[in-house]
């Protein structure tokens, strides 16, 4: 027989071989359910690129001698007399859009004196916006595995 006919017949029986191997009684292992995950990176981004404008207001440094008489503070504007920037209204608008479920499995990470079995965040972005994400245990987050993660 010729070499050139019998490298087709070789690879044929290989693939009819293959193929046999598995018989009759195999089965397929079904794919696993998708779970369905907002998409955190995306909503930080947005979050993060909405609010890269908003100005640093660093908070004052704690006192180190007990001041005698409390100083008298300026009157604050209330949130009804707060009139809200551009810049701080669209911060909020995505600030209000990140999924608790986002920023728990972030904050999960945080060393367990920071965080109670249940749990809230608030971020506070001016004087009429303040957004608060709720977090059940961190317990949660640490033993869920991402699909991507071994």
């Amino acid at each position: 027989m010729n070499r050139q006919n019998m490298i087709p017949e070789i690879l044929l029986t290989l693939v009819l071989l293959v193929l046999n191997l598995g018989g009759s009684n195999s089965q397929f292992m079904p794919w696993p359910p998708i779970v369905t995950r907002p998409l955190c990176l995306h909503q930080f981004t947005l979050a993060n690129h909405a609010c890269r404008f908003l100005p640093y207001t660093p908070l004052p440094p704690p006192s180190t001698t007990p001041s005698p008489e409390p100083q008298p503070s300026p009157p604050s504007l209330t949130s009804s007399e707060y009139e809200e920037t551009p810049v701080e209204e669209e911060c909020c608008r995505w600030m209000k859009s990140i999924d608790s479920e986002c920023v728990c499995a972030l904050l999960a990470h945080l060393p367990p004196f920071l965080s109670k079995p249940i749990h809230q965040y608030t971020a506070v972005v001016d004087a009429s916006c303040s957004v608060t994400f709720k977090c059940s245990s961190r317990i949660r987050y640490e033993n869920e595995k991402s699909p991507q993660s071994p």
